[in-house]
């Protein structure tokens, strides 16, 4: 039986239990972007905690890891 391709995507899909998505601004100083809340709650983030960027430019890739 041939697997289809939207199958596929489902199973090479990250999982996670919250998925958002933030848009880009500026202030015309500075490029930002806001955390949406239900990130916040999930992982507990507070002032004062860091966000590590792995940037990957080929793959046009970023991960984040929050630093405590």
């Amino acid at each position: 039986m041939a697997v289809t391709e939207e199958e596929i995507k489902e199973l090479i899909e990250p999982q996670a239990r919250v998925e958002k998505v933030s848009t880009i601004s500026s202030d015309g100083k500075t490029t930002l972007t806001r955390i949406p809340k239900d990130v916040v709650e999930e992982l507990s983030i507070k002032k004062g905690d860091k966000l590590r960027w792995l940037v990957d430019s080929k793959k046009s890739e970023i991960i984040l890891k929050l630093e405590k």
